[in-house]
């Protein structure tokens, strides 16, 4: 099971990734590997937070996002689908 999830790791949108529960749940997901999709509002903090997980052992993608735009939402999911191909877990 686990070489299968490495050949073929879980992509995760991880809302709120700039700081508190969802950093450190992007933290989590980036140490077993998986391709994160991390947004925020704040560009320059997920980018801090990016770095940390590549240097964990994931894969980041950054996407300021304001989640209380419903349009930004699904320009979100839309990117997070163009880059990865699905989304496995969004939290």
């Amino acid at each position: 099971m686990r070489a299968a999830r490495k050949r073929n790791p879980p992509v995760v949108v991880i809302t709120g990734a700039s700081s508190g529960i969802g950093r450190a749940t992007a933290h989590r997901h980036a140490r077993r590997g998986a391709r994160l999709v991390l947004a925020s509002r704040s560009a320059s903090a997920l980018e801090v937070v990016a770095e940390e997980c590549r240097a964990a052992g994931g894969e980041a993608l950054v996407v300021p996002t304001d989640v209380t735009d419903e349009a930004a939402v699904q320009a979100l999911a839309a990117t997070a689908v163009a880059a990865f191909g699905r989304i496995d877990v969004w939290g």
